[in-house]
């Protein structure tokens, strides 16, 4: 018990410096840390424009024609339109559901509600297919095959870290 108190003392004017090296604003261990945190504490990615670079990216890699652009982002704005009355249908939904289970509603009633946010949610899936066709419609069958590369490409970078963190670190070439 004493050498393990006289240790811990021994051992602790090493640890004081090294914790104030991880808390300054310069680390030599991890010089980009404090930038990092700076960064991400003054500018908070926007949902907004990731998806504007994302399009972006998109139309530059599939090589659209303006006129391509213009009616596949109509599409877009129509269906995001829809999307939000469907959202606000599902929340209503919902919330009725939570109602529902937490007071003493019969067992059909709450079969009922489960089909209504089960028909709300096939709906939802459904625009979202149509949307897909029509902007499909727009593009030429070369664009197609590129933009089915892409989202393959894309769905497989998606998937890489938990991979990676299953198997110990080890990635599979």
């Amino acid at each position: 018990m004493k050498f393990r108190s006289i240790y811990l003392l021994a051992a602790l004017p090493l640890l004081i410096p090294a914790g104030s090296v991880l808390t300054a604003g310069t680390n030599p261990l991890f010089p980009n840390y404090a930038i990092a945190q700076e960064a991400s504490e003054t500018e908070k990615p926007n949902k907004e424009e990731y998806k504007q670079r994302r399009q972006e990216r998109f139309r530059q890699e599939l090589n659209l024609t303006p006129e391509q652009a213009a009616e596949i982002d109509q599409i877009r704005e129509q269906g995001k339109q829809a999307k939000e009355a469907q959202r606000e249908a599902k929340q209503e939904a919902r919330e009725k559901m939570q109602t529902l289970m937490a007071g003493d509603a019969s067992d059909d009633e709450l079969r009922a509600q489960h089909r209504v946010l089960q028909d709300l949610r096939r709906e939802m899936g459904d625009a979202r297919f149509e949307n897909k066709l029509k902007i499909r419609q727009v593009l030429t069958p070369e664009q197609r095959t590129k933009m089915v590369e892409l989202k393959k490409e894309r769905k497989g970078r998606r998937g890489r870290g938990r991979r990676y963190h299953q198997q110990g670190g080890q990635s599979k070439q």
